[in-house]
């Protein structure tokens, strides 16, 4: 884990933001990171740095692009610590989003002190989506699911719980921002 945060205050070819002026951001990913890192076995723990060296490759890689179209050198500078800023606040937000999620959801990462057989999924969360709000209700979820969905293997499925489903879709849409389609307003 120690040897993970100083590639979380990383420079970048263009940015760089040494750890004495790291802002909000930083420190609030770093301190969520740190916190999940806690509650996880090994297991989880080795995918969990493996996911945020893989998310901080993605992040300098995505700013770099979105600044290399600038003309002035101060302007691209600034274009890429203000992407770098917003893509620290919602990983920031994402793992803290984490810490809060109730481990009894399947779309929890298991935790050290919870396991399956001392907390018992809810009922609610053990019946199909399709079996909750029916089938028409539960093909719209999934299909807006899959349209604002930035995850490799998303939840979008009927057989998944509704729940897991519009959490998909409210993380999904608070990532586009501004760029969300209307129904988005729906999961806010």
């Amino acid at each position: 884990m120690k040897a993970l945060l100083p590639a979380i205050l990383s420079c970048t070819m263009v940015w760089c933001s040494p750890p004495a002026l790291a802002s909000d951001a930083d420190m609030a990913l770093n301190q969520h990171y740190r916190a999940l890192m806690e509650q996880l076995d090994e297991g989880n723990q080795a995918r969990l740095r493996d996911a945020q060296r893989a998310w901080l490759a993605f992040r300098d890689k995505e700013c770099a692009f979105k600044a290399q179209g600038q003309r002035d050198g101060a302007r691209a500078r600034s274009v890429q610590a203000s992407c770098i800023e917003e893509l620290t606040a919602l990983r920031a937000e994402q793992l803290q989003r984490e810490l809060d999620c109730d481990v009894r959801r399947s779309a929890c990462v298991a935790r050290k002190s919870v396991s399956a057989a001392a907390s018992p999924a809810p009922a609610s969360a053990q019946r199909s989506c399709a079996e909750e709000a029916g089938a028409v209700k539960a093909e719209r979820y999934v299909a807006q699911c899959l349209q604002v969905s930035p995850a490799t293997h998303p939840p979008c499925n009927a057989a998944n719980a509704c729940a897991l489903i519009a959490d998909e879709i409210k993380r999904g849409c608070g990532l586009l921002g501004k760029d969300a389609p209307k129904f988005c307003t729906d999961y806010r």
